[in-house]
């Protein structure tokens, strides 16, 4: 079997875990603080004693010296619900190294992080058909999410396209939890996903993968291009103008994705395909606080 992670990457993420915005109400106990009361180790505040509470959690020195039962509340431990969606449409083959093969190596990272902490880790591939897979809790899954990631993926049509399959998740019964995309993200239609995403209740990290050739075109003379994803094709004569066109629509569009995730209280990277594992987590996942 293909191992998508060297076992110095495996060292580069021990001991990280992710940091959300939001607080999200856990499924099993795991090793997750909340901010909701509960009886984990870390302690939280006090309250009077209601019938019915436990009294192990009964502060006895207060009672003796106040003779008032006062009861010490916790933090609670919960496991975080982490929907790794992959971007599998027909578009992340592009570039050198293939967007692709990025993502899947990216996902593996970032799936063992959410592992090695002791969330719940929902790989899917989205933006063709597949069903999604159970849960993989614990260290040892790491072995099933790779497998998976370099599995045959699924059916590509274009009613399986990014935005539909997005929306098809927002509206999904999937566990409200933290929400990381990687995806190239063209789409059309992606802001409208995003923004069900947000009014699902999730959190989204959007990881926009794009190669070096989509971010600075070394191209001239006449062209065809090629829908990745459809039928049609466009000739075009690639000179300075039309470049800088190209380049004035990118800009506008990875913006508008931007300004969409951090509407809804997201976090938004641009990544290069040709980036490194070790790059990524240095220069944006850490410096910028989505891991600790």
């Amino acid at each position: 079997m293909v191992t998508l992670l060297e076992p110095r990457e495996f060292r580069l993420l021990e001991g990280l875990r992710f940091n959300p915005r939001k607080s999200f109400t856990g499924k099993i106990r795991g090793e997750r603080l909340t901010k909701k009361k509960g009886i984990s180790i870390e302690f939280s505040d006090y309250r009077e004693y209601s019938e019915g509470d436990d009294l192990r959690h009964l502060d006895w020195n207060v009672l003796a010296r106040l003779e008032s039962p006062i009861m010490k509340t916790y933090r609670d431990e919960e496991d975080l619900a982490v929907h790794l969606l992959i971007d599998a449409s027909e578009s992340m083959s592009f570039g050198e190294p293939a967007k692709q093969a990025t993502a899947d190596h990216l996902a593996t990272a970032l799936g063992y992080v959410g592992l090695a902490a002791g969330d719940a880790l929902y790989p899917r591939r989205i933006g063709v058909r597949e069903n999604p897979m159970a849960a993989l809790r614990g260290r040892s899954s790491i072995v099933r999410l790779n497998a998976y990631l370099t599995s045959t993926k699924g059916e590509a049509k274009p009613e399986f396209s990014l935005s539909n399959t997005l929306r098809s998740f927002a509206n999904s019964s999937a566990r409200t939890g933290l929400v990381i995309l990687l995806s190239d993200g063209m789409d059309p239609e992606i802001e409208g996903a995003i923004r069900a995403m947000g009014g699902r209740g999730h959190e989204l990290w959007f990881i926009q993968i794009l190669s070096d050739i989509e971010l600075d075109p070394d191209l001239e003379g006449d062209l065809r291009l090629l829908d990745a994803e459809g039928e049609g094709k466009v000739e075009i004569t690639a000179n300075s103008y039309a470049l800088r066109a190209y380049l004035d629509n990118l800009r506008r569009h990875n913006a508008m994705i931007r300004d969409a995730v951090l509407r809804i209280g997201g976090r938004y990277a641009l990544a290069n395909s040709a980036a490194t594992v070790e790059s990524i987590l240095r220069d944006t996942l850490k410096r910028e606080g989505w891991v600790q």
